[in-house]
């Protein structure tokens, strides 16, 4: 089923899920969810990766040795690789596989379990193991393996930041929060070596995407408790993914090695992987030098390679949702007039304010970026606030500020951050000055006193951002929008027939007509100017020309590891330079 079957308002649950571990406040997405295709039956492992595919006259490398990292990737020393206790260690992601995984198109799909299965309601969910699961030492990776993963997270003696991502499992938040100490009554228990049984605290057909997510990670109870915290050092870690760590000279390099003992190692291409730490200041020299295959990009390396005929073909933009856009707070003047709020939307020369990311950013006309489900970017959603200065300045007429006079002082806030949000705000307030002779004071302010003062309502008018958490419309409108909402809410407009769209989008089970709610949704919000988008969030990374198997979405974007996919180097290999 699609996530449009799963069962009235488990959606919600979900959100407070995300909500209670932190989730869309970070730069990189701290997903839970890919609200992909489940069977209601169960379902069964996806076949093993193809064989790589070679163009006329290539020839695969001699040397799988892969090497990628700085640029944009800040590549910090990673604090461990252990996932399952730290979310945030800032390890290597290919030493692990789940019970699933996310596929290009942001799915789950079945890694580690071959087949999952509901129970009728979905409040328990069986995952059966593949009996070619093993850890990098040999031994078999079996259900019990998770089922100790899961509940060493969860025990509060691991003071795992993201522990309450599983409380989705029975018991789970109580055995957290210390008022249970039987670890056997939470819900999740190995049948046997092969066979997890999870039981939740009520239907959740969300819960096999939450498997997927980095922190339902597994880790090796031998080594852990053998080595304590040093346990995902190179000489002592014990793995179950497609790599194994084979050096690791801290804040300096981290080298991989395929892994002969992961399942899917005749489909792995790499032999070797080099990952040197280099700060985020060294930029693409690394890969300029010939020093790196793979590197992000950030703003002068994009134009720099992109300028370069040798390397204008290397570069390629990836995915990356986020959202800019004005919020026009309509209980503080005067943007409690309807004519001002339209005038605001039509003087956004959105080509213009993107300029200044320098590529970072393309004009948004709606909420979800494209790509994602439920993206609109046809002619009537961009009809709706469409650029015109002399339809903005029109919308003024019978309003004190007709002719673009008269107006009160207007303070923009916005929050304390990198990401190029001040370039882009500044751009924001010129466009607003130039079209509406609107002259806004820029307000910056900490994160927490942003926070604060936005949930309040106490901003007059608004620049922010959304990353998606997952890939949803009810992330995208209900987690940001909807008006009945009694903690969290970003903004005071409020309108009743938006809000029956998004109840509609969430309790329906038909995905069609999820997605008609959601678009009608856009278009209520946008006519009433409730918000106004601006800029989508893009990114860019280069590869070298003998660099093979990145995948590609059903849009044609490549995708690189970051956060909700994470499945990149696997699928890797190398061919002879031409």
């Amino acid at each position: 089923m699609k996530m449009s079957h799963i069962p009235d308002a488990q959606l919600s649950l979900l959100a407070e899920r995300l909500a209670a571990v932190g989730v869309g406040r970070r730069e990189f997405l701290k997903v839970a969810a890919g609200l992909a295709a489940m069977g209601s039956a169960g379902f069964n492992a996806r076949p093993a990766s193809a064989a790589p595919k070679l163009a006329p006259g290539e020839k695969l490398a001699r040397e799988q040795h892969f090497r990628f990292g700085g640029g944009g990737w800040d590549q910090n020393d990673p604090a461990s690789h252990d996932f399952n206790k730290d979310l945030y260690c800032g390890g290597v992601f290919a030493l692990w596989a789940g019970l699933m995984k996310f596929n290009a198109d942001f799915q789950a799909i079945p890694y580690v379990a071959e087949k999952v299965t509901p129970n009728k309601d979905g409040s328990v969910w069986t995952f059966t193991i593949r009996k070619d699961s093993k850890w990098s030492d040999g031994g078999p990776c079996t259900a019990r393996d998770f089922e100790y993963s899961w509940k060493r997270q969860l025990d509060p003696a691991s003071a795992a930041p993201y522990a309450s991502f599983l409380y989705d499992i029975k018991n789970a938040e109580v055995f957290n929060k210390k008022q249970l100490t039987d670890a056997s009554q939470v819900g999740v228990r190995a049948k046997d070596d092969w066979t997890l049984e999870v039981t939740l605290e009520g239907p959740r057909g969300y819960f096999p995407v939450l498997a997927a997510y980095l922190a339902a990670l597994p880790g090796h109870k031998a080594s852990i408790e053998r080595y304590g915290d040093k346990w995902t050092e190179a000489a002592n870690i014990v793995c179950n993914g497609a790599f194994v760590l084979e050096t690791w000279e801290h804040n300096k390099v981290m080298v991989l090695r395929r892994n002969k003992h992961f399942f899917g190692a005749k489909d792995v291409g790499l032999d070797k992987v080099t990952i040197p730490i280099i700060p985020v200041a060294s930029g693409a020299l690394p890969y300029e030098n010939n020093e790196l295959d793979m590197t992000a990009l950030q703003t002068g390396d994009l134009r720099r390679l992109r300028d370069n005929p040798r390397t204008e073909k290397q570069v390629f933009r990836y995915p990356f949702p986020g959202t800019w856009y004005l919020l026009p707070q309509v209980t503080k003047p005067p943007f409690d007039n309807l004519k001002v709020r339209r005038a605001v939307a039509h003087a956004i020369d959105r080509e213009s304010v993107v300029r200044v990311a320098q590529g970072f950013a393309i004009p948004a006309h709606s909420m979800i970026p494209p790509g994602f489900p439920g993206a609109i970017d046809d002619k009537k959603t961009r009809d709706i606030q469409r650029f015109d200065p002399k339809l903005a300045l029109a919308q003024l007429k019978g309003t004190p500020f007709e002719g673009g006079k008269n107006w009160p002082k207007i303070t923009l806030s916005m929050r304390d951050e990198a990401l190029g949000s001040k370039p882009l705000a500044e751009a924001v307030q010129s466009v607003l000055l130039e079209h509406l002779n609107m002259k806004t004071d820029l307000e910056v302010l900490e994160p927490r006193v942003f926070r604060e003062r936005l949930w309040k309502q106490d901003l007059q008018f608004v620049w922010i951002r959304w990353f998606m958490d997952y890939p949803d419309p009810h992330n995208e409108y209900f987690d940001t929008f909807y008006g009945k909402k009694t903690t969290g809410k970003r903004q005071a407009w409020v309108n009743d027939a938006f809000d029956k769209e998004l109840e509609a989008g969430r309790d329906t089970r038909d995905a069609k007509k999820r997605l008609a709610n959601y678009a009608k949704a856009e278009e209520i919000m946008q006519t009433d100017v409730g918000y106004v988008p601006v800029a989508w969030v893009v990114r860019y990374a280069a590869a070298k020309p003998p660099v093979r198997g990145l995948e590609k979405n059903k849009q044609g974007e490549i995708v690189v590891d970051g956060n909700i996919y994470v499945d990149m180097l696997p699928h890797l290999y190398l061919v002879e330079k031409a």
